[in-house]
């Protein structure tokens, strides 16, 4: 199983626009006063104009000429008297002015702030991130893109090793915008230019991505953000670990299994970009370090022993094996010693033949056995 890797909410949330009350609620707005035409009259086409913006603002506050609960009044009146063609009374004329006199929304701003929030979008990051600010590292007061371009430099590359260092994502109080370069405490966005820093973000983790393909989302048990979609991934108590949602019946639990390092390549697997595999024993590995145990011919744990495979799936090994030790016989001095074995995979004892190339356990036929 591949365990979520990598590092909640949205950007920072605009100011929304004051809805309208209801019909007649709101004091009318004062008329701006009109400019005088150049000409001294209107021109031609103006005031088809001016009646087409009115309709325009009558859509943009969302009102037709009579509010929804008055046309329906309306209708039934009508109904008994018949429509003003027809005969009945006519619309009072102060039913069209409550609509007239509701104040306009302006979704303008709205839209500007929202194309200045979204700017430079994808465009801005490093080779592990999309995003829209730089960190300040506290550790050594340095601006990175990131933390591990922060621990690629201080750590990986740093020739003293008094002097390496990783960074705790957690200590980070403040951020350097990308767009307009203003040092500022952590946040969603930029206090002068605006700008979202990242369309995913987690203040608690100072992470921020503008790659929504990630499914990145923060474990609260975990105390990280990980990636792979929420839905996905369930929280094992006592792996200590998000694990795929199709080994939450099936896994062997090994408390704080994801909380080590890979018995191979010695990097902590806990907070690890890499893809992991959790093998049938319940230890956890780097996948690319497990591919190269099976290169090398390599079939068990480098922590318990067990088979990194099913019985199945080795049994394919264990015949060659059979075959192997069928064509290669002891010399006589050997033929007869029999040894005492216990068999890793299923924990049985037993007495066989010694052999120079393996020990088959007498139960279960696998020779991923050592001597007792």
């Amino acid at each position: 199983m591949q365990a979520p890797g990598g590092e909640e909410g949205p950007g920072a949330g605009l100011p929304q626009p004051a809805q309208g009350g209801a019909a007649g609620a709101a004091q009318p707005p004062a008329e701006p006063a009109a400019a005088a035409p150049d000409n001294g009259g209107p021109q031609e086409g103006e005031q088809w104009e001016e009646e087409e913006y009115a309709d325009a603002r009558m859509e943009d506050r969302g009102v037709s000429d009579v509010d929804e609960g008055e046309g329906a009044a309306e209708g039934m009146a009508l109904g008994e008297g018949g429509t003003a063609a027809d005969g009945g009374q006519p619309e009072a004329p102060d039913k069209k002015r409550k609509a007239e006199d509701e104040p306009v929304r302006e979704p303008a701003e709205e839209t500007l702030a929202d194309r200045m929030a979204n700017r430079n979008c994808m465009q801005l990051g490093c080779s592990h991130y999309r995003r829209r600010a730089k960190i300040v590292t506290p550790c050594c007061n340095m601006v990175y893109w990131c933390r591990h371009c922060h621990n690629q430099v201080a750590h990986d590359e740093e020739p003293d090793p008094k002097k390496r260092h990783q960074l705790d994502r957690k200590a980070v109080r403040e951020v350097v915008c990308g767009c307009c370069g203003l040092k500022q405490p952590k946040s969603k966005s930029c206090a002068v230019c605006g700008v979202t820093f990242g369309r995913y973000s987690c203040m608690e983790c100072s992470f921020y991505d503008d790659d929504l393909s990630k499914d990145c989302f923060h474990c609260k048990d975990c105390g990280i953000c990980r990636v792979g979609g929420r839905d996905n991934f369930f929280h094992c108590a006592t792996c200590n670990c998000c694990y795929a949602q199709s080994l939450r019946d099936s896994h062997v639990c090994i408390e704080n299994s994801m909380h080590a390092n890979c018995p191979v390549c010695c990097e902590f697997l806990f907070d690890s970009v890499k893809p992991i595999n959790i093998m049938l024993c319940g230890h956890t590995i780097h996948q690319e370090c497990l591919r190269s145990l099976a290169v090398h011919h390599t079939f068990t744990c480098p922590v318990c022993m067990k088979s990194i495979m099913s019985a199945e799936s080795m049994r394919g090994v264990w015949d060659e094996l059979d075959r192997e030790v069928a064509h290669t016989p002891m010399p006589a001095e050997y033929a007869n010693i029999r040894v005492e074995i216990l068999c890793n995979d299923c924990q049985a004892h037993s007495n066989i033949k010694f052999h120079v190339l393996g020990h088959k356990c007498a139960e279960c036929g696998s020779y991923n056995t050592r001597r007792v």
